[in-house]
């Protein structure tokens, strides 16, 4: 009955994430509440301009809160699946090549082969992906998400412990700290954004009429989200003490973002922190583990800063069809 369950569930998850995607670009009353609000601010007396600025700004929120809550239940109740290592191999390697396929229509039905006369290469290809309105890109980032759930399940079949999930966490919070702000994903942010706009899950401004990002959650998190709640299903831990810890802990970081109080947030931060709130009895480490664990931790961050030195590129070009025009599904 749980499987069913849990099928149903990840069923409507999805349905709601395809609606979402549809509907908030197509919601303009949001703006113009906003600017209604906006406007009585500077008319209402002082008490009044408090609750209507809260009002604004929940308004604002909106669909990021909504995004997130449907995205987080997408990997949560993908989590509750019982598949085995063969089984999420078949979903991984099925996903993508469904998001690599997506990706190669959405490049030919942009006609941009025609307009620079020849075929994109990868960069360009990415590029394309990212800028590129069309419906496609729906089942393209359900692809994208499921390829990081089935990863992120198949890494967390090697969890056998509770303990091992604090490690896990804490490295991967430093991992990303590090690849946002001096690493991998500052780089590509900065000299190719349309990398990270091709394969992250943007959460889009309401009203616009297009798909218009505002915040991006990266694979990585989905990836990572998957293997802790994977994890905590397997280890008879309280998964929906989780599901609510990390949806609250990772919208906030998102409202952050978007209310301009942070340039950026490293999400596995955030997230480690929400697990080690929700699951902190769980956690015992012997003495001679805390030793263990500290001796590795440190021997990876004294690591990654010289691979990262030694292979990253020293320019990247940018792609000649930025100035081209993309032109948009009828």
């Amino acid at each position: 009955m749980r499987v069913k369950s849990t099928g149903a569930c990840l069923a409507l998850s999805v349905a709601a994430y395809v609606a979402l995607w549809i509907l908030v670009p197509r919601a303009t009353f949001l703006p113009v509440l906003i600017s209604v609000i906006d406007g009585l601010v500077h008319l209402a007396p002082p008490f009044a301009v408090v609750l209507l600025t809260i009002a604004g700004m929940i308004l604002m929120a909106a669909p990021t809160v909504a995004f997130m809550a449907v995205q987080i239940a997408l990997v949560y109740y993908f989590s509750r699946l019982r598949l085995t290592w063969q089984g999420a191999a078949a979903v991984l390697l099925g996903s993508v090549a469904a998001a690599l396929l997506l990706g190669l229509l959405i490049v030919k039905q942009s006609g941009i082969s025609a307009k620079i006369g020849r075929s994109p290469n990868l960069r360009e290809a990415l590029y394309i992906v990212g800028a590129y309105s069309t419906i496609l890109r729906i089942p393209m980032q359900l692809a994208i998400i499921s390829t990081a759930c089935s990863l992120g399940y198949a890494v967390s079949l090697l969890v056998r412990d509770k303990n091992l999930l604090l490690p896990v966490v804490m490295f991967a919070a430093y991992i990303d700290f590090w690849t946002v702000t001096q690493g991998p994903v500052s780089t590509m942010l900065k000299k190719a954004p349309e990398v990270a706009m091709a394969v992250g899950a943007p959460v889009p401004a309401a009203g616009t009429g297009t798909f218009a990002p505002q915040v991006l959650v990266g694979p990585g998190d989905f990836l990572f989200m998957a293997l802790v709640f994977s994890a905590v299903h397997k280890l008879a831990m309280d998964g929906i003490r989780n599901y609510w810890y990390v949806f609250i802990g990772m919208t906030a970081g998102m409202l952050a973002v978007l209310f301009g109080l942070l340039p950026s947030l490293p999400a596995l931060i955030v997230l480690a922190a929400c697990v080690l709130a929700a699951n902190w009895k769980h956690f015992k480490l012997s003495r001679q583990e805390i030793i263990s664990t500290a001796i590795v931790g440190l021997v990876l961050l004294a690591s990654l800063p010289l691979v990262w030195s030694a292979i990253k590129p020293a320019h990247i070009h940018e792609p000649p069809l930025k100035d081209a025009p993309i032109s948009k599904p009828q």
